[in-house]
């Protein structure tokens, strides 16, 4: 009996065994997206830089009008039936257009009620404010006149602080947007400090709509730039980077190193006053930025430079900091400086990537080596859409749209629960962040007007040139220690940056 015994529990550990290596065959498997061929046309029409679907299969986008100011635009893919929705409504610029799933408002972001501003809206600059519209450009409400400092005051004004609002999405049922958002304080201050926001979208039958529980899920640590919502509601991607140590991972990424997270919101162990986050880039000194799950969740797609052939500035400078084990303090305020440096330098190239986000395999999807900035899946997860930068500095655009045309609707199904285990995340711990404060130097300087585009005149915050003051010093810090010369780009000197 004791024979047979052995004999039954050998078997069924056996079996075990067996269940058990099936199981993590079938775990460790590349999901439909990422087998399935992968197919890039370039479109008919042109649009500006973040173009996005209707759920009807039209076009949103930015555009300049006949002043060359930016407006929101309505069209088809061919970019015929083109109606702007904005030219009459809010004084702009205005762009980064965003329809609710329901299809009855649009989310854009404008300078319109703040006169002095600074960059692109939506795309990280000072004065932008989120807002929404009607499809046809009707019944404009500005969000976030509440949430920034002074109300947005102009930034000159007693009071006033330079802000944005910024890379703006609709959670999948319509009910919550995130959102980036930053103020420009003095450095005596705590210089420029970077949030992640949610609020709930409240749109009454009577009255204006606006937002409800406005609340601060990225706490202030670097920068942040907030991305599209998971599939199933639970939460959202980002990417942040900072001092050497972050809150959203144990091992330090760097200074700098911008690296890509998931955010979990909702769910088991999760909620907007204690999100968990899951680290899903890997240390390594390259760029990472703008992403998007597939629909079920077991892929992410976003925009890396890895696959570049010539090294670009950031790759250089990362690494240095990488290697020496550099910190600085401020990473806010100077990694305001540091971001427009990065797309400023002529050999800064990009592609889309995918990842499995249980076997952090990666796969290349694009080879074009140009600059691929925002891109937008279609209601049926079966195209994406982007606006590629050509040519360096000088933002000329090629739109293409990318498609997996052997998908099934099974196959692209939105899944019950989140089905990688690791997106469970951990909670944020800013312990993790010990970055020194040394003094500060002081450095004076007046504000900086720029060339005009059309009618709008963009005005470069006073504050922000102390800012890239302290971001020389801290790159001539880096240099000496990586033995190398990185503290005047010369892309940035002969530009006039």
């Amino acid at each position: 009996m004791m024979r047979a015994g052995i004999r039954i529990s050998l078997c069924a550990w056996a079996v075990a065994l067996t269940i058990g290596a099936a199981s993590a065959a079938a775990a460790s498997r590349p999901g439909p997206y990422f087998l399935a061929p992968f197919r890039v046309h370039q479109n008919a029409y042109t649009f500006g830089q973040t173009p996005s679907w209707t759920r009807t299969g039209e076009v949103l986008s930015q555009e300049d009008d006949s002043a060359g100011i930016l407006q929101v635009y309505r069209s088809r893919l061919d970019g015929s039936h083109m109606h702007c929705l904005t030219c009459h409504a809010v004084p702009g610029p205005n762009g980064f257009p965003q329809e609710r799933p329901q299809g009855d408002w649009i989310l854009f972001c404008s300078y319109g009620d703040q006169p002095e501003h600074y960059g692109n809206p939506c795309l990280g600059g000072y004065g932008g404010d989120l807002y929404v519209m009607r499809p046809n450009g009707t019944d404009v409400s500005r969000l976030t006149q509440s949430s920034d400092p002074g109300d947005g005051a102009d930034f000159d004004a007693p009071g006033g602080v330079p802000y944005d609002n910024y890379h703006a999405y609709w959670s999948p049922n319509g009910r919550h947007l995130v959102w980036t958002r930053t103020e420009a304080f003095p450095l005596s201050e705590g210089g420029q400090r970077w949030e992640i926001m949610v609020a709930d979208f409240v749109s009454p039958k009577h009255g204006k709509p606006h937002l409800a529980n406005v609340r601060v899920v990225g706490p202030a640590y670097g920068v942040y730039e907030t991305q599209h919502w998971a599939p199933d509601g639970s939460g959202f991607l980002f990417t942040a980077f900072g001092p050497r140590e972050s809150p959203y991972q144990s091992t330090p990424p760097g200074w700098m190193n911008q690296q890509l997270y998931f955010m979990r919101l909702y769910g088991r162990g999760a909620s907007p006053a204690h999100p968990r986050v899951t680290q899903l880039s890997d240390n390594l000194p390259v760029y990472e930025e703008q992403a998007a799950f597939t629909p079920d969740m077991r892929d992410v797609i976003f925009m890396t430079n890895r696959n570049t052939p010539i090294g670009s500035w950031y790759d250089e400078v990362i690494a240095a900091a990488q290697r020496t084990g550099f910190d600085a303090p401020d990473p806010g305020s100077t990694g305001t400086v540091q971001f427009l440096a990065d797309f400023s330098d002529p050999n800064f190239r990009s592609d889309l990537y995918m990842l499995d986000v249980r076997t952090h395999d990666l796969r290349e999807l694009t080879d074009f080596h140009n600059v691929v900035p925002e891109f937008n899946w279609n209601r049926t997860y079966t195209e994406l859409l982007w606006s590629g930068i050509v040519g360096g500095s000088d933002h000329n655009y090629v739109t293409r749209v990318g498609s997996f045309p052997t998908l099934t609707a099974k196959q692209r199904r939105t899944p019950r629960r989140i089905p990688a285990p690791g997106l469970y995340g951990q909670p944020i711990d800013m312990s993790r962040v010990t970055a020194s404060r040394p003094a500060r130097a002081t450095i004076a300087a007046a504000g900086q007007n720029v060339p005009q585009t059309g009618r709008d005149k963009q005005t470069l915050p006073a504050v922000v040139v102390t800012y890239y003051g302290l971001w020389l010093q801290q790159l001539k810090a880096l240099g000496t220690a990586a033995g190398i010369d990185i503290s005047n780009p010369s892309f940035l000197t002969s530009s006039g940056g």
